[in-house]
């Protein structure tokens, strides 16, 4: 595996991101408008120091990210555990973001040949039965997207187990977990998502803050077969990446927007350092606008002044200062006319016109 995260990328993004919280919000308000809206891609973390099963590499906890994380949402002083008090953090920035329901994710492991956990190549993991112990917590406000790693021995049956405690959306992180999604053996998984109804999530484009197997796994070319077979499917992140990421996957999403109406993508973590040139050219493509759905990869922050150039340093260092991250990244999209009309596609997706 390789970790493609750098020292100096984090330190500008922990500076010009969640260390500006504490200043005062920005009196910024969307356009109030019709429908209600969605955020589609928020994380469920933990390190497991509360018996909540979860995981995470030592890596990763020594890390920057995950220190700088800890420190912007204050979980050290929240609560006695990190699990409980990120908990905490995250139901506090949903009640308060003004979205109407908020889909949160679980993490599933690495397997290996035989289908078993590898817990020494897992760098990340939050079990479904954590996820759901956490929303029912939350229900008026929280839906739960599961995670299921297709390589699993017991995939389908997970699956079923999953839809029937109430999950509609499933998420697969195929560069972290090592997962092909067009491996030919994954077509009876992808078929019964499509029966079950179960819109599938899959990580597309490059990966800068957990290591990876490849970056290849990444492509939105691999979501083929499981379009093929009739899921509905969401390329998180559009296949983009930084400027200096390469390949470059974003012109594979586009093309693959119009060879199959069952495509979406969402816009997690386009509102980050180094993003700015990758969502410019995806709103730049009026299909692509018309088939993005709002998500904000809480809790890596959206950092406004990158699109100072497009928004003017004034309104976007205004934005900056929104104290809560799931706002901050709603409001960004919105001053880029992207934000409601996203957000209110992604709740009519998941929910339906009628909830």
């Amino acid at each position: 595996m390789n970790t493609p995260f750098r020292r100096r990328t984090f330190l500008h993004s922990l500076l010009a991101g969640p260390l500006l919280l504490g200043g005062a919000a920005a009196r910024t308000a969307s356009t109030p408008g019709p429908g209600k809206i969605l955020d589609l891609h928020t994380h469920l973390f933990g390190t497991g120091d509360n018996d909540s099963g979860c995981r995470l590499s030592k890596e990763i906890r020594d890390g920057l990210l995950f220190k700088g994380l800890v420190g912007s949402l204050d979980l050290r002083r929240r609560a006695h555990t990190i699990d409980e008090a990120y908990v905490l953090a995250l139901a506090e920035n949903i009640e308060t973001s003004g979205f109407d329901r908020v889909v949160v994710l679980s993490q599933d492991a690495v397997y290996d040949a035989n289908g078993k956990p590898d817990w020494d190549r897992t760098p990340v993991y939050v079990p479904n039965d954590y996820l759901f112990k956490t929303v029912a917590k939350y229900s008026k406000k929280m839906i739960p997207c599961v995670s299921i790693n297709p390589q699993r021995i017991d995939a389908i049956d997970e699956l079923e187990k999953c839809v029937a405690h109430g999950a509609r959306v499933l998420k697969i992180h195929a560069p972290i977990q090592g997962v092909d999604v067009s491996d030919m053996r994954y077509l009876p998984f992808f078929r019964r998502c499509a029966d079950l109804n179960v819109i599938v999530m899959v990580h597309t484009g490059h990966e800068n803050s957990a290591p990876i197997f490849r970056i290849q796994l990444a492509d939105p070319y691999k979501l083929k077969n499981a379009l093929n077979e009739g899921c509905t499917v969401v390329a998180c992140h559009c296949g983009t990446g930084r400027a200096s990421n390469m390949p470059d996957m974003l012109p594979h999403f586009l093309e693959m927007i119009r060879k199959h109406d069952n495509l979406w993508g969402d816009t997690a973590v386009l509102g980050s350092i180094g993003r700015s040139r990758d969502l410019m050219r995806l709103i730049d493509d009026e299909l692509a606008v018309k088939r993005i759905l709002h998500g904000s990869d809480f809790p890596f922050p959206s950092v406004p002044l990158e699109f100072s150039q497009q928004l003017g340093d004034v309104p976007a260092a205004r934005l900056q200062f929104i104290n809560n991250p799931i706002k901050r990244d709603f409001e960004l999209k919105v001053a880029l006319k992207i934000g409601r009309e996203s957000a209110a596609r992604a709740y009519r997706l998941v929910c339906g016109a009628g909830e």
